[in-house]
Protein backbone atom coordinates (compact mmCIF):
# COMPACT_ATOMS: atom_id res chain seq x y z
CA UNK A 1 0.00 0.00 0.00
CA UNK A 2 1.15 3.13 -1.09
CA UNK A 3 -0.11 7.24 0.42
CA UNK A 4 0.40 9.96 -1.64
CA UNK A 5 -0.05 13.68 -0.53
CA UNK A 6 -3.46 13.34 -2.19
CA UNK A 7 -6.57 11.36 -3.00
CA UNK A 8 -7.05 7.93 -1.92
CA UNK A 9 -4.38 5.01 -0.68
CA UNK A 10 -3.31 3.24 -3.17
CA UNK A 11 -3.37 -0.74 -2.81
CA UNK A 12 -0.69 -2.89 -4.94
CA UNK A 13 -1.89 -7.28 -5.56
CA UNK A 14 1.09 -7.46 -7.72
CA UNK A 15 3.11 -10.45 -6.57
CA UNK A 16 6.22 -8.59 -8.89
CA UNK A 17 7.01 -5.78 -6.67
CA UNK A 18 8.61 -2.46 -8.67
CA UNK A 19 11.71 -1.00 -7.35
CA UNK A 20 10.78 2.54 -8.67
CA UNK A 21 7.22 4.07 -6.81
CA UNK A 22 5.25 5.72 -8.78
CA UNK A 23 5.92 9.88 -8.24
CA UNK A 24 3.05 12.11 -8.03
CA UNK A 25 2.21 13.06 -11.07
CA UNK A 26 -0.54 15.81 -10.21
CA UNK A 27 2.48 17.13 -8.01
CA UNK A 28 4.59 17.66 -10.89
CA UNK A 29 2.15 19.63 -12.55
CA UNK A 30 1.52 21.55 -9.87
CA UNK A 31 5.26 22.69 -8.92
CA UNK A 32 5.38 23.19 -12.61
CA UNK A 33 2.71 26.08 -12.64
CA UNK A 34 3.63 27.57 -9.47
CA UNK A 35 7.24 27.73 -10.90
CA UNK A 36 5.71 29.49 -13.67
CA UNK A 37 4.07 31.70 -11.56
CA UNK A 38 6.16 32.11 -8.92
CA UNK A 39 3.62 34.10 -7.03
CA UNK A 40 4.58 33.32 -3.03
CA UNK A 41 8.46 34.60 -4.10
CA UNK A 42 9.73 38.94 -3.77
CA UNK A 43 10.53 40.27 -6.81
CA UNK A 44 14.04 40.27 -6.08
CA UNK A 45 13.66 36.77 -5.46
CA UNK A 46 12.39 35.84 -8.99
CA UNK A 47 14.30 33.43 -11.33
CA UNK A 48 13.94 34.87 -14.98
CA UNK A 49 11.88 32.12 -16.12
CA UNK A 50 7.92 31.61 -16.33
CA UNK A 51 5.90 34.82 -15.92
CA UNK A 52 8.72 37.12 -15.11
CA UNK A 53 10.80 35.69 -18.67
CA UNK A 54 7.18 36.73 -20.49
CA UNK A 55 7.47 40.95 -19.14
CA UNK A 56 10.90 41.09 -19.50
CA UNK A 57 11.02 40.16 -23.08
CA UNK A 58 8.30 42.68 -24.03
CA UNK A 59 9.00 45.35 -22.25
CA UNK A 60 10.70 48.23 -22.43
CA UNK A 61 8.38 49.41 -25.38
CA UNK A 62 9.14 52.65 -26.87
CA UNK A 63 7.29 55.07 -29.11
CA UNK A 64 7.67 55.77 -32.43
CA UNK A 65 9.86 58.89 -31.76
CA UNK A 66 11.77 57.43 -28.96
CA UNK A 67 10.66 60.40 -26.72
CA UNK A 68 8.97 57.97 -23.93
CA UNK A 69 9.23 54.48 -22.62
CA UNK A 70 7.11 52.04 -21.07
CA UNK A 71 9.68 49.84 -18.87
CA UNK A 72 8.72 46.70 -16.53
CA UNK A 73 9.75 46.77 -12.75
CA UNK A 74 8.04 43.94 -11.24
CA UNK A 75 4.54 41.87 -10.60
CA UNK A 76 1.95 40.71 -7.68
CA UNK A 77 -0.36 37.54 -7.96
CA UNK A 78 -2.73 37.53 -5.39
CA UNK A 79 -3.71 39.80 -2.08
CA UNK A 80 -1.11 38.79 0.62
CA UNK A 81 -2.56 39.47 3.89
CA UNK A 82 -3.58 38.04 7.28
CA UNK A 83 -7.46 37.83 7.60
CA UNK A 84 -8.36 41.11 8.93
CA UNK A 85 -5.84 43.08 6.68
CA UNK A 86 -3.75 44.25 9.31
CA UNK A 87 -0.46 42.73 8.62
CA UNK A 88 -0.46 43.10 4.22
CA UNK A 89 2.93 41.82 2.13
CA UNK A 90 5.09 39.10 1.42
CA UNK A 91 7.88 40.48 3.46
CA UNK A 92 6.10 39.24 6.66
CA UNK A 93 7.00 35.92 5.64
CA UNK A 94 10.92 36.68 5.04
CA UNK A 95 13.18 36.10 8.37
CA UNK A 96 17.13 36.48 8.18
CA UNK A 97 19.69 33.36 8.41
CA UNK A 98 20.95 33.11 11.95
CA UNK A 99 24.82 32.59 9.93
CA UNK A 100 26.40 35.85 10.50
CA UNK A 101 28.62 35.09 7.46
CA UNK A 102 25.06 34.75 5.14
CA UNK A 103 22.44 36.92 6.81
CA UNK A 104 20.60 36.40 3.57
CA UNK A 105 16.49 36.69 3.64
CA UNK A 106 15.04 32.69 3.81
CA UNK A 107 11.44 32.43 3.23
CA UNK A 108 9.33 31.18 6.30
CA UNK A 109 6.07 28.84 6.41
CA UNK A 110 3.40 28.53 8.50
CA UNK A 111 1.98 25.62 8.33
CA UNK A 112 6.02 23.80 8.05
CA UNK A 113 6.48 23.25 12.08
CA UNK A 114 10.40 22.57 11.95
CA UNK A 115 13.53 24.04 10.80
CA UNK A 116 13.66 26.32 7.85
CA UNK A 117 16.87 25.47 5.89
CA UNK A 118 18.72 28.63 4.02
CA UNK A 119 19.41 27.87 0.51
CA UNK A 120 22.40 30.17 0.31
CA UNK A 121 24.58 28.85 3.34
CA UNK A 122 22.84 25.85 3.91
CA UNK A 123 22.31 26.82 7.57
CA UNK A 124 18.92 25.36 9.75
CA UNK A 125 16.90 28.16 11.06
CA UNK A 126 14.36 28.83 13.16
CA UNK A 127 10.98 28.71 11.17
CA UNK A 128 9.78 32.65 12.78
CA UNK A 129 6.43 33.30 11.54
CA UNK A 130 5.11 36.81 12.37
CA UNK A 131 1.46 36.53 13.19
CA UNK A 132 -1.10 39.39 13.52
CA UNK A 133 -2.22 40.70 16.59
CA UNK A 134 -5.52 41.39 16.02
CA UNK A 135 -6.39 37.83 14.43
CA UNK A 136 -3.71 35.97 15.59
CA UNK A 137 -3.42 34.79 11.96
CA UNK A 138 -0.20 35.08 9.61
CA UNK A 139 0.19 36.26 6.40
CA UNK A 140 -1.32 34.47 3.42
CA UNK A 141 -3.35 34.05 -0.03
CA UNK A 142 -6.49 35.69 0.85
CA UNK A 143 -8.82 34.74 -2.29
CA UNK A 144 -12.58 36.03 -3.11
CA UNK A 145 -13.81 32.52 -3.65
CA UNK A 146 -12.21 29.51 -2.72
CA UNK A 147 -12.12 25.87 -5.32
CA UNK A 148 -15.93 24.69 -3.67
CA UNK A 149 -17.25 28.02 -4.05
CA UNK A 150 -16.20 28.68 -7.38
CA UNK A 151 -17.27 25.45 -8.61
CA UNK A 152 -21.08 26.55 -6.85
CA UNK A 153 -21.06 29.74 -7.63
CA UNK A 154 -19.87 29.07 -11.28
CA UNK A 155 -17.02 31.41 -10.74
CA UNK A 156 -13.49 31.32 -12.21
CA UNK A 157 -10.94 30.64 -9.42
CA UNK A 158 -8.41 33.17 -10.22
CA UNK A 159 -5.80 35.46 -8.78
CA UNK A 160 -5.35 39.14 -9.76
CA UNK A 161 -2.38 39.89 -11.57
CA UNK A 162 -1.33 43.59 -10.94
CA UNK A 163 1.90 44.64 -12.98
CA UNK A 164 4.19 47.86 -11.72
CA UNK A 165 5.29 49.69 -15.01
CA UNK A 166 7.49 52.53 -15.36
CA UNK A 167 6.83 55.31 -17.58
CA UNK A 168 9.75 57.66 -18.54
CA UNK A 169 9.72 60.75 -20.26
CA UNK A 170 12.06 62.36 -22.28
CA UNK A 171 12.26 66.32 -23.54
CA UNK A 172 14.36 66.77 -27.27
CA UNK A 173 16.44 69.67 -27.89
CA UNK A 174 15.49 70.76 -31.26
CA UNK A 175 19.03 72.18 -32.12
CA UNK A 176 21.48 69.76 -30.92
CA UNK A 177 19.44 67.15 -30.48
CA UNK A 178 19.70 65.76 -26.95
CA UNK A 179 17.51 63.81 -24.85
CA UNK A 180 16.53 64.72 -21.17
CA UNK A 181 14.30 63.16 -18.94
CA UNK A 182 11.32 65.38 -18.34
CA UNK A 183 8.91 63.18 -16.17
CA UNK A 184 9.15 59.68 -14.35
CA UNK A 185 5.64 58.04 -13.38
CA UNK A 186 5.50 54.87 -11.87
CA UNK A 187 2.24 52.83 -11.03
CA UNK A 188 0.71 49.50 -9.83
CA UNK A 189 -1.58 48.21 -12.69
CA UNK A 190 -4.36 45.35 -12.76
CA UNK A 191 -3.95 43.19 -15.86
CA UNK A 192 -6.77 41.09 -14.84
CA UNK A 193 -7.32 37.77 -13.31
CA UNK A 194 -4.83 34.82 -13.67
CA UNK A 195 -6.12 31.63 -12.97
CA UNK A 196 -5.01 29.67 -10.34
CA UNK A 197 -4.47 25.58 -10.18
CA UNK A 198 -6.74 23.44 -7.70
CA UNK A 199 -5.35 20.30 -5.23
CA UNK A 200 -6.52 18.20 -8.15
CA UNK A 201 -4.03 19.23 -11.02
CA UNK A 202 -7.36 21.36 -13.38
CA UNK A 203 -8.44 24.75 -13.20
CA UNK A 204 -11.81 25.70 -12.46
CA UNK A 205 -13.25 28.30 -15.22
CA UNK A 206 -17.25 29.16 -14.75
CA UNK A 207 -17.15 26.74 -12.62
CA UNK A 208 -16.39 24.01 -14.20
CA UNK A 209 -12.71 21.79 -13.84
CA UNK A 210 -10.82 21.78 -17.27
CA UNK A 211 -7.35 20.66 -17.88
CA UNK A 212 -4.51 21.60 -20.32
CA UNK A 213 -4.29 19.21 -22.71
CA UNK A 214 -0.91 19.72 -25.02
CA UNK A 215 -1.45 20.76 -28.70
CA UNK A 216 1.18 20.68 -31.71
CA UNK A 217 1.79 24.50 -32.79
CA UNK A 218 3.43 25.20 -36.27
CA UNK A 219 6.91 26.11 -36.46
CA UNK A 220 7.85 30.11 -37.14
CA UNK A 221 9.28 30.68 -40.28
CA UNK A 222 8.09 31.36 -43.71
CA UNK A 223 6.51 28.42 -45.66
CA UNK A 224 5.65 28.57 -49.22
CA UNK A 225 2.81 26.18 -50.90
CA UNK A 226 1.62 25.47 -54.68
CA UNK A 227 -1.94 25.28 -56.01
CA UNK A 228 -1.91 22.66 -58.59
CA UNK A 229 -5.39 23.90 -59.89
CA UNK A 230 -4.82 27.47 -60.45
CA UNK A 231 -0.78 27.25 -60.21
CA UNK A 232 0.23 29.85 -58.06
CA UNK A 233 1.70 29.61 -54.77
CA UNK A 234 0.89 30.92 -51.53
CA UNK A 235 2.81 32.64 -48.61
CA UNK A 236 2.86 32.40 -44.93
CA UNK A 237 4.71 34.15 -42.08
CA UNK A 238 4.21 32.49 -39.14
CA UNK A 239 6.08 34.21 -35.98
CA UNK A 240 7.24 32.72 -33.07
CA UNK A 241 4.61 35.38 -31.27
CA UNK A 242 2.16 37.52 -32.82
CA UNK A 243 -0.42 37.37 -36.04
CA UNK A 244 -0.20 35.17 -39.48
CA UNK A 245 0.43 37.30 -42.08
CA UNK A 246 -0.58 35.14 -45.49
CA UNK A 247 0.09 36.03 -49.31
CA UNK A 248 -2.35 35.00 -51.87
CA UNK A 249 -3.39 35.81 -55.30
CA UNK A 250 -7.01 35.99 -56.95
CA UNK A 251 -7.70 34.82 -60.49
CA UNK A 252 -6.72 38.06 -61.76
CA UNK A 253 -2.96 37.30 -60.71
CA UNK A 254 -3.33 40.17 -58.22
CA UNK A 255 -1.47 39.64 -55.05
CA UNK A 256 -3.56 40.21 -51.85
CA UNK A 257 -2.76 39.96 -48.22
CA UNK A 258 -4.19 38.66 -45.24
CA UNK A 259 -3.52 38.74 -41.22
CA UNK A 260 -5.02 36.38 -39.24
CA UNK A 261 -7.06 35.16 -41.69
CA UNK A 262 -9.33 38.10 -41.85
CA UNK A 263 -10.63 40.39 -44.45
CA UNK A 264 -7.91 40.62 -47.56
CA UNK A 265 -6.61 43.33 -48.79
CA UNK A 266 -3.93 44.65 -51.60
CA UNK A 267 -0.23 44.07 -51.03
CA UNK A 268 0.89 46.90 -52.22
CA UNK A 269 -1.41 48.66 -48.98
CA UNK A 270 0.52 46.25 -47.08
CA UNK A 271 3.54 47.17 -48.47
CA UNK A 272 2.75 50.79 -48.11
CA UNK A 273 1.96 50.00 -44.20
CA UNK A 274 5.40 49.15 -44.15
CA UNK A 275 6.97 52.50 -45.41
CA UNK A 276 7.18 51.86 -49.19
CA UNK A 277 4.79 54.74 -49.73
CA UNK A 278 5.73 55.37 -53.70
CA UNK A 279 5.47 53.17 -56.54
CA UNK A 280 8.82 53.59 -57.00
CA UNK A 281 10.14 52.75 -53.55
CA UNK A 282 7.97 49.57 -54.06
CA UNK A 283 9.59 48.29 -57.63
CA UNK A 284 13.48 49.49 -56.30
CA UNK A 285 12.65 46.88 -53.50
CA UNK A 286 11.96 43.57 -55.66
CA UNK A 287 13.21 44.66 -58.92
CA UNK A 288 17.11 45.63 -59.80
CA UNK A 289 16.33 49.34 -61.16
CA UNK A 290 18.84 49.94 -64.60
CA UNK A 291 19.65 53.58 -65.13
CA UNK A 292 18.85 54.36 -68.85
CA UNK A 293 20.42 57.81 -70.53
CA UNK A 294 18.97 59.87 -73.63
CA UNK A 295 21.54 61.86 -75.68
CA UNK A 296 21.97 62.94 -78.61
CA UNK A 297 18.93 60.16 -79.86
CA UNK A 298 21.22 57.43 -78.32
CA UNK A 299 19.42 55.16 -75.52
CA UNK A 300 23.14 54.58 -73.17
CA UNK A 301 22.98 52.06 -70.32
CA UNK A 302 25.28 52.74 -67.23
CA UNK A 303 27.69 49.90 -66.90
CA UNK A 304 26.94 47.88 -64.20
CA UNK A 305 25.70 44.15 -63.71
CA UNK A 306 22.63 44.62 -64.89
CA UNK A 307 24.22 44.66 -68.27
CA UNK A 308 25.35 41.12 -68.08
CA UNK A 309 22.99 38.64 -70.29
CA UNK A 310 22.21 41.34 -72.83
CA UNK A 311 23.23 40.81 -76.38
CA UNK A 312 25.24 44.21 -77.54
CA UNK A 313 22.92 45.72 -80.64
CA UNK A 314 26.13 48.00 -81.24
CA UNK A 315 29.95 47.54 -80.61
CA UNK A 316 31.41 49.13 -77.31
CA UNK A 317 34.38 50.92 -78.69
CA UNK A 318 37.24 53.30 -76.48
CA UNK A 319 39.52 55.60 -78.06
CA UNK A 320 39.14 53.74 -81.57
CA UNK A 321 39.58 50.50 -80.53
CA UNK A 322 36.84 47.91 -80.16
CA UNK A 323 36.35 46.40 -77.17
CA UNK A 324 33.25 44.31 -77.36
CA UNK A 325 32.33 43.31 -81.15
CA UNK A 326 28.54 43.95 -82.15
CA UNK A 327 26.04 41.22 -81.86
CA UNK A 328 28.12 39.53 -78.78
CA UNK A 329 26.46 38.53 -75.35
CA UNK A 330 27.58 40.01 -72.35
CA UNK A 331 29.59 37.59 -70.03
CA UNK A 332 31.24 38.29 -66.59
CA UNK A 333 34.32 37.86 -68.45
CA UNK A 334 33.46 40.70 -70.82
CA UNK A 335 32.48 42.70 -67.84
CA UNK A 336 35.47 42.90 -66.39
CA UNK A 337 37.42 43.16 -69.54
CA UNK A 338 34.77 46.43 -70.38
CA UNK A 339 35.51 48.06 -66.94
CA UNK A 340 39.19 47.56 -67.45
CA UNK A 341 38.34 50.00 -70.40
CA UNK A 342 36.63 52.35 -67.88
CA UNK A 343 33.70 52.68 -69.69
CA UNK A 344 30.79 54.12 -68.10
CA UNK A 345 27.73 53.71 -70.46
CA UNK A 346 26.94 51.04 -73.59
CA UNK A 347 24.66 52.27 -76.44
CA UNK A 348 21.96 50.20 -76.66
CA UNK A 349 18.87 49.72 -79.41
CA UNK A 350 15.37 50.17 -78.40
CA UNK A 351 14.52 46.26 -78.49
CA UNK A 352 16.68 46.03 -76.21
CA UNK A 353 14.04 47.56 -73.63
CA UNK A 354 11.08 45.62 -74.81
CA UNK A 355 9.21 44.04 -71.90
CA UNK A 356 10.91 47.04 -69.85
CA UNK A 357 8.73 48.95 -67.35
CA UNK A 358 9.47 52.56 -65.94
CA UNK A 359 10.18 52.65 -62.63
CA UNK A 360 9.94 56.77 -61.92
CA UNK A 361 7.25 59.35 -63.76
CA UNK A 362 8.97 61.16 -67.10
CA UNK A 363 8.94 64.70 -66.43
CA UNK A 364 9.22 67.11 -68.81
CA UNK A 365 10.81 69.74 -67.51
CA UNK A 366 10.69 72.04 -70.43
Amino acid sequence: MSQNDLGPARVDFSKIKTSIPIPNLIEVQRKSYEKFLQMDLLPNERDDIGLQTVFTSVFPISDFRGLSQLEFVDYSIGNWECKCGNLKGLHHLRSTCRNPSCGSTIQTDPFHPGDILCRVCGTFNRNIVTFCNKCGDPVGLQLKYDQAECEERGMTYAAPLKVTIRLTVWAKDPETGAKSVRDIKEQEVFFGEIPLMSNNGTFIINGTERVIVSQLHRSPGVFFERIPKDGYFLGKIIPYRGSWVEFEYDTKNLLYVRIDRKRKFYGSVFLRALGLETDEQILKTFYRITKINLSDAKLLWNVDDSLTGLKLSHAITKGGETVVPQGRKVTAGLMKEIRKHHIAQVEVAINDLEGAFIAADVVDMS
